[in-house]
């Protein structure tokens, strides 16, 4: 095994390099420093977009859990044996 961890080395080490290289070939983004108003609009149509579509999941997120935990909370409460409370200590609902 020990001479194994110089060729993962290696491999990790290529990869960042083809990696880097693949980037500076791909132009990731060529609508960033464009001189044209409509790539300049793209741009900013997609940066509004990528900042909303999250910040709805999440929202959507937290109104569906809300939702649920206000239906639950709807439910009769479930009966518990009065044993089983004699020994729920400070955390029992009696007084």
């Amino acid at each position: 095994m020990p001479a194994r961890m110089p060729l993962a080395r290696a491999g990790l080490a290529l990869a960042a390099v083809a990696i880097a290289w693949a980037a500076d070939l791909a132009y990731a983004c060529p609508s960033c420093a464009s001189p044209l108003e409509e790539n300049r609009q793209a741009f900013v149509d997609t940066t509004i977009f990528l900042t909303v579509v999250p910040l709805m999941m999440m929202g959507g997120f937290i109104w569906w859990l809300r939702r649920k935990l206000r239906e639950q909370n709807d439910l009769p409460e479930i009966a518990v044996p009065q044993d089983l409370l004699r020994d729920a200590g400070r955390f029992s609902k009696r007084s």
